[in-house]
């Protein structure tokens, strides 16, 4: 059975999409009729109708680094499944799928260095945690690499479906000095309790992979494990700093630690605190010195994805900004007469009381807005504009996923356009890239009968 560590295991159940057919029949479920509320209170600025979403993203994730290894450079490779990226076969009272990971490492012409297939089954205890989206297997294996500049291409084949994913991404190997050196950068979580045979276990620390380098704005830490190659100095003490800063260098996060070396390899675990961070990019550097004298350094970037947390506290008026479809004139401007000291509260306080069910720790309406900000900033995005603030991110946003999308990217005669078609409430909207940016315009008339849309574009 494949060991699972880190693992975040939720009951998550699928809701169905609600149209405007099917709101008008009974709803028996607590849970539809919650849904039902998010729908609607989501539309009340809009006066319009909400499908759910579905969004897509990633099942398989792949990551790693580099050591330096008696036979070599060690190539660890690290990668995740997300439960609902399987398919289940139903044995006993278990549900069971059976995967198989392959990694080719690939040099110059073509030509296949190394590689690796390891098969595995994972159990999961019932039909719900086989259809989270938040439960995860996470597991490593290793491969001996010379030094030099790879293509590693990365498989996951599901047998129970054959459906086959594949990543490719480049690695490079440093050719580590015999006597002193940096390693790359693992990212890893704060996870302490995995057992001593796990292959996590480095030298008594525990280094289990995050393998997205993309870290939750709302997370308070970042793991980083690295090793130094440090033969010639065992005795003395080297300093080991960390500093990480943004594209413009708007923000910054400086340390040290001095090390004392008792052995010619030292494994090095740190957690950063980064809840200050904003979303964007960030480089990771880090440097060994002795003396003040530079032994090796190294340099990872990282992500730090979009986090509500963050924003309220560092770019409150974009925060408030951004509840456009759901806020009303008057509480828009309530919240933004608040104090600095007042703001975040009043700002939680504000979704609180749009909270559906206050029984439940979760507040139904937020996230479900939220999910669907984070979706048009992730696919609709256009330069100098969030993906939220795009004619498409704000139908996304009031409407949620469209029934069917049709796509013209190169008619002749005419600019590129898309048509995204709502078929239980009766709705079509025409989006063009008119200036030739990528950045589709909402086309007249808005909305409508999708049978009488008028433009002489659809049907």
């Amino acid at each position: 059975m494949e060991r699972i560590v880190g693992m975040k295991l939720l009951q998550f159940i699928k809701l169905p999409r609600l149209g405007a057919s099917t709101l008008s029949k009974p709803i028996l479920s607590r849970l539809a009729w919650t849904f039902a509320f998010v729908v609607l209170s989501i539309s009340a600025v809009s006066g319009q109708g909400v499908e759910n979403i579905s969004m897509e993203r990633s099942k398989f994730f792949v990551d790693h680094a580099v050591f330096a290894d008696s036979a070599g450079n060690r190539l660890e490779i690290y990668y995740k499944i997300f439960n609902d990226g399987l398919h289940y076969i139903k044995k006993g009272d278990k549900y069971v799928a059976n995967y198989e990971v392959n990694i080719i490492v690939i040099g110059d012409g073509d030509e296949q260095i190394t590689g690796r297939s390891i098969e595995r089954n994972y159990v999961l205890e019932n039909y719900e945690l086989t259809r989270s989206d938040e439960g995860y297997l996470i597991n490593q294996l290793e491969l001996n690499i010379p030094p030099g500049d790879f293509e590693v291409i990365s498989k996951l084949v599901d047998h129970s479906s054959n459906d086959v994913s594949t990543i490719e991404s480049r690695v490079k190997s440093p050719a580590y000095g015999s006597e002193e050196g940096l390693s790359q950068v693992e990212f890893i979580q704060q996870i302490d309790n995995v057992p001593a045979d796990s292959p996590f276990m480095k030298e008594g620390l525990v280094a289990v992979p995050a393998v997205e380098r993309s870290f939750d704005g709302e997370a308070s830490q970042l793991g980083v494990y690295q090793e130094m190659y440090v033969k010639d100095y065992i005795g003395d003490s080297l300093t080991y700093s960390y500093r990480i800063h943004g594209k413009h260098d708007s923000y910054e996060l400086v340390d040290s630690d001095v090390l004392p070396i008792r052995a010619a390899t030292v494994q090095h675990r740190n957690f950063i605190r980064i809840d200050e961070l904003l979303p964007g990019e960030y480089t990771l550097d880090t440097k060994l010195e002795s003396k003040g004298k530079k032994i090796a350094d190294n340099q990872t970037k990282f992500m730090i994805k979009w986090s509500l947390t963050s924003l309220v506290k560092n770019d409150y008026d974009y925060a408030v900004r951004q509840l456009k479809y759901i806020i009303d004139s008057d509480e828009k401007k309530k919240l933004l007469a608040l104090p600095d000291s007042e703001r975040v509260a009043g700002f939680d306080s504000w979704w609180a009381s749009k909270d559906p069910i206050k029984e439940t720790p979760e507040n139904e309406l937020k996230e479900e807005y939220y999910r669907r900000i984070r979706y048009a900033n992730q696919y609709f995005s256009a330069i100098g504009r969030d993906g939220w603030e795009t004619d498409r991110g704000m139908i996304y946003i009031q409407y949620g996923e469209p029934d069917q999308i049709d796509r013209y990217p190169f008619e002749l005669e005419r600019k590129p356009y898309q048509i995204w078609r709502y078929y239980g409430q009766r709705r079509t909207f025409v989006f063009e890239d008119t200036r030739g940016d990528g950045d589709y315009q909402l086309q007249q008339p808005y909305d409508g009968d999708w049978r009488h849309i008028g433009t002489g574009i659809g049907p």
